[in-house]
């Protein structure tokens, strides 16, 4: 199993959408074929998004 995170930092307080574009750099970058190049098959992405004490974590649909 692997797993992928991305974590960015809200400046304008919306959680959701920082959570967003951290799952949207996840497949931009393409982080899950260098996992798949080592034969991992179960990958879970997974984008945070924090503001001060606040957190919001976004599991990407398969």
């Amino acid at each position: 199993m692997g797993i992928i995170i991305e974590v960015k930092y809200a400046h304008d307080k919306d959680l959701d959408r920082a959570c967003r574009e951290a799952v949207k750099q996840i497949e931009y970058t393409g982080y899950e074929g260098n996992l798949e190049d080592d034969g991992v098959k179960n990958i879970m992405k997974y984008g945070i998004a924090c503001y001060k004490k606040r957190c919001r974590v976004m599991l990407a649909e398969k």
